[in-house]
């Protein structure tokens, strides 16, 4: 599906002038760049898990104007260490039940 996506953009010209990304979640998402965290059980990988499968349309321009007042990678660290923190176990539980109520009182340092 992903690459039938970008084929589609590219099509459309709209990948080669990088006026859209496409970002996918999906219950079973697991990140494949090669880092330890590319197995099913590391929590990272819930950062693009969804219980239903989703693809998020997001205009490149307005990212990198989002990204600007941000220190590159912060995000994705912070998220990444929450998510650790939190544990794939508890993570994978409140996915299956669809119950997030247990991450009331988690704070995230921004």
């Amino acid at each position: 599906m992903t690459k039938l996506l970008t084929c589609i953009l590219t099509s459309l010209h709209f990948a080669r002038r990088s006026l859209l990304q496409l970002v996918f979640f999906h219950k079973d998402w697991v990140f494949r760049d090669g880092n330890e965290r590319a197995t099913d059980g590391d929590a990272a990988n819930f950062a693009r898990r969804s219980p239903w499968p989703m693809i998020n349309i997001l205009r490149t321009e307005q990212v990198r104007k989002a990204q600007k007042g941000i220190p590159t990678g912060l995000v994705y660290t912070q998220n990444e260490r929450t998510l650790n923190s939190i544990g794939s176990s508890n993570l994978k539980e409140m996915l299956e039940s669809q119950s997030w109520t247990s991450l009331s009182d988690v704070e995230v340092d921004r």
